[in-house]
């Protein structure tokens, strides 16, 4: 397979101007060290948000109207997905020209989880610019979009999409003019962190007649879901997983990551981060807070035992991790020409949040290749310059053009 390309935040002191300037990405490959440039379809790549990205080569991207679209930079294919506004949670106020003006993002919080009026918290309104921030965990792209003749429609894709306010889940499949939720929103809100679509396979060999997706609760649980189903309810298959790092109690300094390492065995990755700023005696608002990734903790979980295990960097078995808001991936590396320029029992970081507006266009991403070996975090080979930029914060890509 391709080596993964980094998606680079923009140099706002480039002398390029115009609309060229606005409607090209540029992309670090890991195998070359070298950076390419590529235009891309309208809204401008200037104006993204990318909230995720797959092994096939699209990325989820949010606009400045915090829509969310299917993109191949590569190829430049787009397709749009359904409107924000069709989120059970967020209605759209709209100017007398029909375009939307504002947000408001409703949260509910009871224990039972159902919403009466005596539960609600006051409706936030939010531009439209700022829903995407607030909204938009972590899209996973379940399965690809597919061409198919002879109209050459876009058919087969379905993507999840981790969504605050609680970490709900909600589902969008081709042909749908609305997102569902997933998960049961009379039931407790189980506050997802990340999910990653399992292989065929089962752990005994056999070919599954759907593929399912892993979710991982921010306990540690790990539940499987089947996304072509409309209604169907989730099946709990790893119980609660907590690592002893103080930091883990913290949303902000620990995030959660899983990762299916083959049929039957799973990987849960505990990120650590620690405040940049922890030096000194004041403290900035949390969403000017740098952090920087300190170490990881590993857990493995397989069918056969049921339970989650530490592990240490030879769970990798030579491959290296690449996690962030791109899909969370285990990726194969030898010396036969397997992800050229990717180093094995390594991971790959791009920053993950907390975002805010604020927190994208003003601290430094946390961006970073963490060695398992002997700890080290260094930026990726050739990036070191490019990340003193911000905007729009880096992501995992990994191109294709397959279509």
């Amino acid at each position: 397979p391709s080596s993964p390309w980094l998606m680079l935040p923009f140099n706002p002191t480039a002398r390029a101007g115009g609309v060229a300037k606005l409607s090209v990405a540029r992309f670090l490959s890991l195998a070359e060290g070298r950076v390419y440039v590529i235009r891309q379809p309208a809204p401008a790549a200037r104006d993204r948000l990318c909230v995720g990205s797959s092994a096939d080569g699209w990325l989820v991207t949010a606009d400045a109207r915090s829509e969310l679209s299917l993109l191949n930079p590569i190829t430049g294919a787009q397709l749009r997905l359904p409107p924000a506004a069709t989120l059970p949670f967020v209605d759209a106020r709209r100017g007398a020209d029909g375009r939307v003006e504002s947000y408001g993002l409703r949260s509910c919080f009871a224990d039972g989880g159902g919403c009466g009026e005596e539960a609600l918290v006051p409706t936030e309104t939010l531009g439209p610019d700022r829903l995407r921030y607030e909204v938009y965990e972590k899209a996973i792209v379940v399965s690809a979009p597919r061409r198919v003749p002879p109209c050459s429609c876009w058919v087969g894709y379905a993507v999840l999409l981790i969504c605050q306010p609680l970490g709900r889940l909600a589902v969008a499949r081709a042909g749908d003019a609305e997102w569902a939720l997933l998960d049961d929103a009379d039931a407790p809100a189980r506050c997802w962190v990340d999910a990653v679509r399992a292989s065929f396979s089962g752990a005994d060999g056999s070919r599954r007649d759907h593929q399912p997706v892993y979710t991982v609760d921010a306990a540690g649980r790990v539940d499987a879901w089947d996304t072509d189903a409309a209604a169907t309810p989730s099946r709990a298959v790893a119980p609660p997983c907590g690592c002893s790092a103080r930091s883990c109690a913290m949303s902000a300094a620990c995030r959660k990551y899983l990762v299916e390492l083959s049929p039957g065995r799973l990987l849960q990755v505990h990120r650590l981060r620690e405040a940049a700023h922890a030096r000194y005696a004041w403290e900035p608002r949390p969403e000017h807070m740098e952090y920087t990734t300190t170490g990881v903790e590993l857990f493995e979980w397989t069918a056969a035992t049921g339970l989650w295990a530490r592990a240490d960097g030879r769970v990798l078995g030579g491959r290296a991790l690449f996690l962030g808001k791109s899909a969370s991936l285990c990726v194969p590396v030898d010396d036969a020409g397997w992800c050229p320029g990717v180093r094995g029992g390594c991971v790959y970081f791009t920053d993950d949040g907390p975002w805010s507006h604020d927190r994208c266009h003003e601290v430094t991403p946390d961006v970073g290749v963490l060695d398992l070996a002997d700890g080290s975090y260094r930026p990726p080979r050739g990036a070191a310059r490019d990340l003193l930029w911000k905007w729009p914060p880096p992501v995992w890509v990994f191109p294709s053009l397959a279509s």
